[in-house]
């Protein structure tokens, strides 16, 4: 069975909750981490030594929840033991009032003999300085160059990593396919960004639909990485 991750940010409503409508309460940014990762290993990570999900793993396709945070920078880490290196890390920095999210997946590295490894990949999303409407924006992460979906009924060419993006209207019907099988359906109520991800369900080996609504959290092509060791 075909399923989609829905992330919900809301930052308003959050903020309302962390009291910082009081101008002596401390202040927080917003992070959500959600996992994307297809290895059959379990995928535990960690932020500024805190351990997310309570040290438990983290399936793929579910997410941190958001965490309200002291703005600063952290170091971020994520490990898999299926990929090869098991753990890779980053810093993350989080500004008051604003929004984030982190987005982890996997990517096969192959290599001039032929062989394969998979490597562990995370990209941040921030927040843009202007809304300019509702719109959908749908990235592949699935091993293959190319990828075709349909996005309202429209038939659309997906590159690795590049992101589709076309504006909607207040009440359009958003409807994202993949091979004739329907991932979403939603009504656009409101004037947010969809985000999109394609990955493959590990458990199933299906894809699978992960979607952030938020309005305005803004996604870029990560830039390309050079592992140690690659020939």
């Amino acid at each position: 069975m075909k399923f989609t991750a829905f992330v919900f940010f809301a930052s308003a409503f959050s903020l309302s909750l962390s009291g910082q409508d009081d101008p002596d309460s401390p202040q927080a940014g917003f992070l959500n981490v959600v996992n994307l990762i297809t290895l059959k290993e379990p995928t535990f990570i960690e932020l500024g030594g805190f351990e997310l999900n309570g040290g438990e793993p983290l399936a793929a396709g579910d997410s941190s929840g958001v965490l309200a945070i002291k703005p600063e920078t952290y170091v971020f880490n994520l490990s898999n033991s299926g990929a090869k290196p098991g753990s890779v890390s980053g810093s993350v920095m989080i500004e008051n009032g604003k929004t984030f999210a982190i987005i982890c997946y996997d990517e096969v590295k192959e290599y001039k003999d032929g062989s394969r490894e998979s490597k562990l990949r995370y990209n941040l999303l921030v927040e843009a300085d202007e809304i300019d409407g509702p719109k959908v924006s749908l990235v592949s992460l699935l091993d293959e160059p190319i990828v075709g979906v349909e996005i309202c009924g429209e038939s659309v060419t997906l590159a690795d990593r590049i992101a589709f993006q076309r504006k909607l209207n207040l009440k359009d019907d958003l409807k994202i396919s993949y091979q004739g099988n329907l991932l979403t359906e939603i009504e656009v109520s409101k004037p947010v960004h969809y985000i999109g991800f394609l990955f493959k369900d590990p458990e199933t080996g299906e894809v699978a639909l992960s979607l952030i609504q938020n309005e305005k959290l803004e996604y870029h092509p990560p830039l390309e990485t050079e592992d140690v060791g690659e020939e």
